[in-house]
């Protein structure tokens, strides 16, 4: 490799529109994987613990997998990035381009010192190109932007056609590839939450979200999340006795014991 990608322009807007949703350690860990890319001038490693230890990250491997699933592309070779891939190409090719040209100069005066009485010929007849060739030329790198390549999901069937549509537009209008496993990262955040996936989806929809963790609904309802046997016994106490059900509802010491809820202090 002759010149490897040292620099690259950063637009704060653009960046911030397609990764405002994301935490501080998610941040840290994309924006070190953009700069591993363009220095590596290719991609990630398919090993997501190899990745954790290229960017410095060894105890965030699983916020880094969340990462290469919303921004890169999986493949047999490694986590790809298309943009990345565009732009290092483009790179590559003016870059051979310039020392093409560059060899073209040193030929020009190699001729000019051999033949002196053509001099005022030569340069007469040397182009722009060839006089500035000996400067070196800027990396042209890009802002970093998703992966924008269209993958086709079928929508889940217990998840509603509509906020399925919306969720795609979002998805679109921020550069974001939606792959399954994507998608599986959300049910699985959903689970977290004790929602389901089409109560998850609706809630990136209202927020303009591109996905969902667990952690940015339960964090901000701070409510705990009934399980199947309490929501039994809640009915069955409703039934019964609806007077207690009420008082219980609110009470934050029930707790569970086999068949039997006790409430602390009774």
């Amino acid at each position: 490799m002759e010149a490897a990608i040292n620099y690259y322009p950063f637009h704060l807007g653009d960046y911030a529109s397609h990764t405002g949703h994301l935490d501080p350690m998610e941040d840290l860990a994309y924006r070190r994987m953009l700069d591993a890319y363009y220095l590596r001038e290719g991609q990630l490693p398919a090993d997501v613990t190899e990745v954790a230890r290229l960017i410095r990250l060894r105890d965030h491997a699983a916020t880094i997998r969340d990462v290469l699933n919303e921004f890169f592309e999986q493949t047999p070779e490694g986590w790809r990035h298309v943009r990345c891939d565009e732009e290092i190409l483009k790179m590559q090719d003016k870059q051979a381009k310039a020392r093409a040209s560059a060899y073209a100069s040193v030929s020009a005066r190699k001729a000019k010192a051999q033949h002196p009485h053509n001099e005022s010929t030569a340069n007469a007849q040397r182009t722009f190109n060839e006089r500035s060739t000996d400067v070196q030329l800027p990396t042209p790198t890009p802002t970093p932007t998703p992966n924008i390549k269209t993958v086709a999901v079928k929508r889940p069937d217990d998840v509603d056609e509509d906020v399925w549509d919306d969720f795609l537009a979002i998805r679109k209008a921020k550069r974001a590839v939606l792959t399954q496993t994507a998608l599986d990262s959300i049910q699985r955040e959903a689970s977290k939450a004790g929602w389901s996936l089409n109560e998850a989806i609706r809630e990136t929809v209202s927020r303009g979200w591109q996905s969902f963790k667990a952690d940015w609904v339960t964090n901000s309802q701070n409510k705990p999340t009934e399980t199947v046997y309490q929501k039994t016994q809640r009915e069955a106490m409703e039934g019964l006795a609806p007077g207690v059900a009420r008082k219980a509802s609110f009470n934050p010491n029930i707790f569970e014991a086999e068949n039997v809820t006790f409430i602390e202090g009774r």
